[in-house]
This record gives C-alpha cells, sequence and structure tokens, in this order.
C-alpha cells in the first residue's frame, strides 16, 4: 500500500505530491467555485436566523413591560386598557384618538417583540424593528398630549404607568436594533471562510482585484479590436526609405546637370 500523509497526494510512482490550492480549498473534490458559492449560500441562510443572545432577552423583558402597562395608570384614573378599548372611563377624561393609536401601535408592537423571541426569524424582527422605532417616537408624543391639555379638559396629565410605557418603548427599540444589526457568530465564521477560500483561489482572487480597484472586465465580443501597430510601423519605415531614395535620385540627376 503506497502511504499517504497530510502534505500531499501519492503519485504514480510511489512519491508524492503538494497539493494544489484547489484540492486545499474543497478537500472533497469540489471545484473553489463551487465551494465559494456553498459558503455563500450558507451565509445567506444564516442571516435569516437570530441567535440566542442578550438583546434578545432584552427584547422579551421590555415587551413584558410594555405589557404590564396596559393594567396601570395611563392618566389619573385612566388605565392603558381603557385608552385601548375606549371604555367610558376614556371618554370621560377626554381620552383622544391619537392616544388610542399609541396603544395600537404598543399592541402590535409587543406582538412582533414575542413573535421574534419566539421564531428568532430575522424578517420579523426587523418588521418588529420598525414597528418598535415607531412606537417609541410615538410614545414620547402621546406623554407630550397628556402634558399639553387645555385647562378644561385637564384630567390629571401624564401618569407613572405612560412614563413606564414610554421608557420600555425606547428600551424595546434599542434591544431589537441590536438583535437585528448584529452579526451572529456563525456569520461571522461563515464570512471569514468565504474570504480565506476565496484568497486560496487565483479566478475569485482576480475578481476581488476588478472589484477593488474599479475595473470592469470586457466581456463582449461585439468589437474586433486588431493589434496593426507592426504593420504601421513597417508602413512608416517603408515611407521613409522610399523618401531618402527619391532624395538621392534628385541628387544625382542635379549633379548629372
Amino acid at each position: 500500500m503506497t502511504e499517504r500523509d497530510d502534505a500531499g497526494h501519492p503519485d504514480a510512482a510511489g512519491g508524492h505530491r503538494p497539493r494544489t490550492a484547489a484540492e486545499v480549498a474543497a478537500p472533497d473534490g469540489r471545484a473553489p467555485a463551487q465551494v465559494h458559492e456553498d459558503l455563500r449560500a450558507a451565509e445567506r441562510r444564516a442571516a435569516g436566523d437570530i441567535e440566542f443572545s442578550g438583546p434578545l432577552v432584552a427584547v422579551l423583558v421590555a415587551s413584558v413591560v410594555l405589557l404590564v402597562t396596559f393594567f396601570l395608570p395611563h392618566s389619573g384614573p385612566v388605565l392603558g386598557f381603557d385608552v385601548l378599548l375606549d371604555t367610558d372611563t376614556a371618554r370621560f377624561n377626554h381620552t383622544t384618538p391619537p392616544e388610542r393609536l399609541y396603544t395600537i401601535f404598543l399592541v402590535i408592537t409587543i406582538l412582533l417583540g414575542f413573535a421574534t423571541f419566539l421564531s428568532r426569524s430575522a424578517v420579523v424582527a426587523f418588521v418588529g424593528w420598525v414597528f418598535a422605532c415607531v412606537t417609541a417616537v410615538y410614545s414620547m408624543f402621546a406623554g407630550w398630549m397628556r402634558q399639553t391639555r387645555p385647562l378644561p379638559q385637564d384630567d390629571g396629565g401624564i401618569s407613572w404607568g405612560l412614563i413606564i410605557g414610554m421608557i420600555a418603548a425606547v428600551s424595546l427599540a434599542v434591544a431589537i436594533s441590536a438583535v437585528v444589526f448584529r452579526r451572529s457568530t456563525l456569520q461571522a465564521a461563515l464570512e471569514l471562510a468565504r474570504r480565506e477560500q476565496a484568497g486560496s483561489d487565483p479566478v475569485l482572487r482576480a475578481q476581488q482585484q476588478y472589484l477593488r480597484s474599479g475595473l470592469t472586465p470586457l466581456t463582449s465580443t461585439d468589437l474586433a479590436i486588431v493589434d496593426d501597430r507592426r504593420e504601421r510601423s513597417r508602413r512608416r519605415r517603408a515611407a521613409r526609405a522610399e523618401a531618402e531614395r527619391a532624395a538621392r535620385e534628385d541628387d544625382a540627376a542635379g549633379e548629372g546637370a
């Protein structure tokens, strides 16, 4: 049996030859370009999932706190669910439709926060991030509306339940931003492997050089480009020789006269 070590492959004479870059990058026999595409596809799949992390737990905690604020005072005797359901208590205390819109945004954001934690989907997290940012901004607007009531409608102003909701909404927006825009460990490992593999293949390395230099390779065959520099040089030499011969003939004719 022919011996084989990690440094090379046995050849026909029983010796060892060094492994090529393609064999190093693709030990299972696949082409380096195929390995590169497989790594790219795996990186895209990894980008669609969210790994369990501290920011994801913060999203869950902030969503729970926002859910609790529905049972806390929104303004005076009005609770959060009174605003959401537009109860008689809310109407008696002059709760306006924009304040109710804040609670509707709150419900959607809470549901998306729970869905992000349970599904670990990047798409769900991105939609939740959009609504969390809108809710965080709108919570400030809701607090401002309660603090700027006309005097006949001033029924207690902002309450501590709404203040907690504002803080939790901003915290949720920050936490879900960290979830959405943070690269997972698997994504970072796949990206590093793809870059290292691309550096071992000359074709992929040339493509990277084209991209980095801003050059676009000419792939069209519509133009017929002919290198006629030698032909033009030959014509110039022939023209100079003809001019020198004509000059000599003129000199000879002048001397004969």
